[in-house]
């Protein structure tokens, strides 16, 4: 777990003198328990370095490569674009997982399905930033090494369909007989995941509901679903046992349910939490077949150990440490209600001591706590427990006269605990989204595990206070006098966040929706969250381009806009011209718009030019635009010396005159473009003007996102990078 928060890649010499310090500066270990973890970090190492030795070699990014690919899961559809994980077979040139994505491809692509097809890929790569989702940690668990796209056109041939046989044929059978019968509807999509752990046809919005009232586990199989189903096989094997008279049936019974709860994990494909729990089950069915006395702790340890062992990548998931801290959790709590208070333990006791117990988790890893999780647990774990998972099962083993009657009951019941959850997940104390704990404020996170005390011990109500503690929690704002100036890391467009100790403008909020969320909805919204600021006092759309205003639908849909300026018109949206001229302040910060003048501007050379002044030091922020508006900017002479310049334009050849550049004389020119663009943006020739006066250059395609703090008294503090930052050993060492 230790190695998950470093910042050296593998192979780094950093290792080697990690384990001398190790050696040299913890005398107090035991020899046994120094060389244990040693081990568990050499096995973690040299799992991540084999993935990250498997990506695509940089010499093949953005080339076509006409190549035969194997669809290893279920495509993911999200209106005419197919997403899917594949397999090249026979391709020495890409030797990982790849996922891809097809726009209007010519049938929808299947699991198992076999094709010749023109692919173009990119070494794995994501956007970074605060409170925005780790992809690169993602791919990296799913060793996936490389990421594209298959080009439309006449060499994309589907050769198989369905090749593979097994359990991926009756997984792809039961989805079609699923959705033949109840059609792609939410309670089909559930069903489909807690079956057979399918989660294809889930909604962002569904996810979004789950996520508010906790109930995300129920969507996957979990160590739950696999219990409950070993659970169940368990009684009516007993039942049959006893009627057919078997000597043994306990014996009988135990290996049915083992039997069963393989199955179940194999048509899971072995998840984390399923991976446990069949550990588990296993371990505590050979023991008690072996007349062994039974150690609940001690069987969760071995699971562990397993897992680690065999696939020490896992431990990344966040099913791995939410699955065994609930295992822990339940197995403290159960022996504190044993040894300590004489009472039985309650499914309501043990949804509280599992609500405080994964909350600091859930926080540190997902950024937000469900306070309705207990309440709502409280039906639908019995619900999915004693209706639902049995009924998906018969389904799967019950013939064709009568799986449809198992089916109905399943999605009915889906449908109740889905019809609770959104009415929950409505109200808005239902969930909280959280900011960043960074330091010694994370320690604010763990205060809930106090809870997990046993009755009667001092300090364990302060449990209650990390409540509000978490809740209330925000990130240290920059001092009066100050502003942090953010160019977030939003890919191809532009968003720049400038922030005072009471007040936010945002110029730009990057692209609409394409192959998934908007800009607004995977950037901005967890930016803010992460700062723990609830509104923008002024919204600058420089241009109508999608890739500057394109998400500020979904912006105002979630967050509170004081005012909104654009510099041309955004269809649907009500707002102030932004003009030559237009002025407007803040404690200690002043701002100025210095084009476009009049109305004849239109698209880039219609961007909304801000200069934003602080004492003696100044921020200028350009859009999107081009030659004929920079030289009418120099020609005006209101264009002054700035201290960081938003390059125009991403840095295209069409911007960054140097006349224009010439003006400005930055000391720092920031470019906001996405990694391995098609353009070629930034333009080395643009990016050696803005060197030649001076400026240092970054770009958020190599670092992420940017901020700058400018103080009025202090001046210019150096720009910090969040991928430098928040770099881990699975972040690419060439970007």
């Amino acid at each position: 777990m230790a190695l998950q928060l470093i910042s050296f890649p593998p192979g780094s010499d950093l290792f080697v003198v990690l384990l001398v310090a190790l050696i040299l500066w913890w005398p107090w270990l035991r020899r046994r328990d120094l060389l244990l973890l040693l081990a568990g970090g050499a096995l973690f190492w040299q799992a991540s370095a084999v993935i990250s030795d498997s990506r695509l070699d940089a010499r093949f990014e953005g080339d076509s490569l006409l190549t035969t690919i194997r669809i290893e899961d279920f495509p993911k559809v999200q209106g005419e674009v197919a997403s899917f994980i594949a397999v090249t077979l026979g391709d020495e040139r890409v030797r990982s997982r790849i996922r891809l994505s097809w726009v209007a491809p010519p049938v929808e692509p299947r699991i198992g399905d076999v094709w010749r097809a023109e692919i173009r890929l990119r070494r794995p790569r994501g956007t970074a930033n605060p409170g925005s989702m780790d992809t690169e940690a993602w791919l990296h668990r799913e060793r996936i090494g490389a990421t594209g796209y298959v080009v439309a056109g006449g060499h994309n041939r589907l050769l198989d369909s369905m090749t593979s046989r097994g359990i991926t044929r009756l997984r792809a059978g039961y989805v079609d007989g699923v959705e033949r019968l109840l059609g792609r509807t939410e309670s089909s999509a559930v069903l489909l995941a807690v079956a057979i752990g399918a989660r294809h046809r889930m909604t962002a919005d569904q996810w979004q509901r789950y996520a508010a009232t906790g109930t995300s586990h129920l969507m996957a199989i979990s160590g739950l679903h696999i219990g409950l189903a070993a659970l169940f096989t368990y009684w009516c094997a007993m039942l049959a046992a006893g009627f057919l008279g078997f000597k043994s049936p306990r014996r009988a019974a135990l290996l049915a349910a083992l039997a069963v709860a393989i199955a179940y994990a194999a048509i899971a494909g072995f998840a984390v939490p399923s991976r446990r729990a069949l550990l588990m089950l296993g371990l505590a069915t050979v023991a008690v077949l072996l007349r062994r006395e039974l150690d609940g702790l001690r069987i969760v340890a071995v699971a562990a150990l397993l897992i680690v062992v065999t696939a020490p990548v896992s431990t990344m998931q966040p099913g791995f440490k939410l699955s065994f801290a609930a295992v822990l959790a339940l197995a403290w709590w159960s022996r504190q209600v044993r040894l300590g208070t004489g009472r039985t333990m309650s499914l309501v006791s043990a949804q509280f001591v599992l609500f405080f117990a994964l909350l600091p988790l859930t926080v540190l890893l997902f950024g937000r706590a469900s306070f309705v999780s207990p309440v709502i647990n409280l039906v639908a774990v019995p619900v999915f427990g004693f209706v639902t998972v049995p009924a998906a099962l018969l389904s799967l083993v019950l013939p064709d006269a009568a799986a449809p009657v198992a089916l109905k009951l399943a999605s009915l019941s889906i449908a109740v605990i889905d019809a609770l959850a959104l009415s929950v997940a409505e109200h808005p104390a239902a969930a909280k989204m959280t900011a960043l704990f960074p330091g010694i404020a994370v320690l604010l996170v763990g205060l809930p595990l106090l809870w997990l005390l046993p009755q009667g011990w001092p300090g364990r109500y302060a449990a209650l206070l990390g409540l509000v503690a978490i809740v209330s929690w925000r990130p240290q704002p920059p001092p009066a006098g100050c502003i942090d100036v953010w160019t977030l890391d939003v890919g191809h467009g532009l968003a720049v966040a400038v922030r005072s100790s009471d007040r936010l403008l945002l110029y730009d909020t990057g692209a609409g929706r394409h192959h998934g969320d908007s800009v607004a909805v995977r950037t901005i919204v967890p930016w803010m969250q992460a700062f723990g600021i609830g509104h923008i006092d002024e919204l600058v759309l420089s241009h109508a381009d999608n890739d500057h205003a394109g998400g500020v639908d979904d912006l105002l849909q979630r967050v509170a806009v004081r005012e909104l300026i654009a510099g041309e018109a955004v269809a649907g949206l009500d707002a102030r011209a932004c003009r030559a001229g237009l002025t407007w302040r803040w404690p200690d910060v002043s701002f100025r718009v210095l084009h476009p003048h009049g109305q004849r501007a239109s698209g880039n050379d219609a961007s909304c030019v801000v200069l934003v002044t602080i004492g003696d030091y100044s921020v200028l922020l350009t859009g999107d635009i081009e030659t004929p508006a920079e030289t009418a900017l120099v020609r005006s002479r209101t264009l002054p010396r700035v201290d960081i310049v938003s390059v125009p334009h991403h840095g295209s050849l069409t911007s960054s005159s140097p006349p224009f550049v010439a003006a400005v004389e930055p000391a720092i020119a920031i470019v906001s473009a996405a990694y391995g663009n098609h353009w070629g943006f930034p333009k080395p020739r643009v990016v050696a003007r803005w060197r030649a006066v001076g400026a240092q250059v970054l770009d958020t395609a190599a670092s992420g996102a940017i901020v700058v703090r400018m103080c009025r008294d202090d001046g210019i503090a150096a720009p910090q990078t969040w991928r430098d930052q928040r770099r881990r050993i699975w972040h690419d060492p060439d970007s």
